[in-house]
């Protein structure tokens, strides 16, 4: 698996999330939907005053004296009360979804801007190179010590044997620089069998060899140990790495979509939008389809063919961008889960005086990247935060 590649597709989704001008622009939505909605809720509020009022008035009037002229203008007051009540109440659920979609459609495109994170890629590769380094056996000297005295003792005496030639050639597949075979499994496990089988058959008569194979099964042993657990936690970049692509593409297919049903102009997203190097022109951009966004929907609410019926729709679409974020940001924790899991796995083998100390040099030195990977990744980004956000994006806030 190419860990690499998968942490670039995710640093690149990442980025998408934390810009100053996505801040801004989301809060300035919220913002905008809060205080109307306010303003809204003052307004019925006022209103409920008035036909309480009017209410109290008609009936006091049924037990005094009072002009039929005075009781119907009271009746009209009351009637064009309870049509502002109705407007008002009305008018809400449109201004908030009206609203909500915008931020939907905002909170969409940030996940397609196309933000280089360079610092944080250039973090991960030194980490993700160094780490798979430690696998490689070629590196060892007790092991390419070893190889070396093996290969010229089979080349003198041990060619007749075809077990012999079977050792010899899983030893030459493991430790060749360009192998793609793992360092664990079946074929680390039939050379170390071999080789204690075939020390045990030469005794002393190999001295140097005889003696230097204890060191070398160590380190092939440790090495594949450490591997195997290593792939352990690489199959779940893999995993997650499938997840983003599969909420890219949804991405993509809902961005298409919303795009279609507000008439906002796909070329122009890309060449206003990807292609932007500055975010005051994404900004702008993204302000200028809030006014698409609700132009469309006063043209949609005008007419008796579609007055209401937009309101599902961009429910709909709310829903679905809610629903990629909590999946994202669900994501983003099993990331920074596995990142302390490396952590975890290292710490395990960095024990000098109980594994090879060329072997813990290397774990050693993992430290740092990974320190530096960790931190640029917390300062990046706050995956329950992330979370917590999308859970609540279309909630007024008091």
């Amino acid at each position: 698996m190419n860990l690499k590649k998968s942490f670039v597709l995710f640093v690149f989704m990442i980025t998408a999330g934390l810009s100053q001008a996505q801040t801004e622009i989301t809060e300035q939505i919220k913002t905008d939907r809060d205080n109307q909605l306010k303003e809204l809720n003052e307004k019925l509020k006022n209103n409920e005053e008035i036909v309480n009022r009017l209410t109290e008035k008609l009936a006091a009037t049924d037990n005094k004296t009072a002009s039929d002229k005075e009781k119907i203008e009271d009746m009209e007051k009351l009637q064009i009360a309870l049509d502002t009540r109705l407007k008002i109440l009305e008018e809400a659920p449109k201004t908030k979804i009206n609203l909500n979609g915008q931020l939907a459609f905002t909170e969409l495109l940030s996940i397609q801007r196309d933000i280089q994170p360079l610092e944080l890629f250039l973090t991960s590769q030194s980490f993700f190179d160094q780490l798979g380094s430690i696998g490689k056996i070629q590196q060892y000297k007790s092991f390419t010590s070893w190889k070396a005295d093996f290969d010229k003792w089979y080349e003198k005496d041990g060619k007749s044997d075809a077990m012999n030639s079977l050792l010899q050639n899983s030893l030459t597949m493991i430790s060749a620089s360009s192998s793609v075979v793992p360092i664990y499994g079946t074929m680390v496990n039939t050379a170390i069998s071999g080789v204690t089988t075939l020390m045990g058959t030469l005794g002393k008569k190999e001295k140097d060899l005889y003696d230097k194979t204890p060191e070398m099964l160590r380190i092939l042993t440790i090495s594949s140990q450490f591997e195997q657990q290593k792939s352990i936690i690489d199959h779940e970049w893999t995993l997650i790495n499938q997840e983003l692509e599969q909420l890219q593409k949804e991405n993509a297919s809902l961005l298409d979509e919303q795009m279609t049903y507000f008439g906002i102009d796909k070329k122009q997203f890309e060449r206003r939008y990807l292609k932007a190097t500055l975010d005051s022109d994404r900004e702008q951009f993204k302000n200028e389809c809030r006014k698409s966004i609700s132009d469309k929907i006063a043209t949609l609410d005008r007419s008796a063919d579609t007055r209401g019926k937009w309101l599902g729709q961009v429910e709909t679409y709310m829903y679905k961008v809610q629903s990629l974020r909590l999946r994202f940001g669900q994501l983003t924790s099993r990331m920074l889960a596995n990142i302390d899991q490396y952590e975890t796995l290292l710490k395990n083998y960095s024990d000098p005086a109980t594994f090879p100390v060329e072997f813990t040099s290397k774990i050693i030195a993992m430290n740092s990247p990974l320190n530096n990977l960790r931190n640029k990744f917390y300062s990046s980004f706050n995956p329950a935060k992330y979370v917590e956000d999308s859970a609540v994006m279309y909630i007024e806030r008091q």
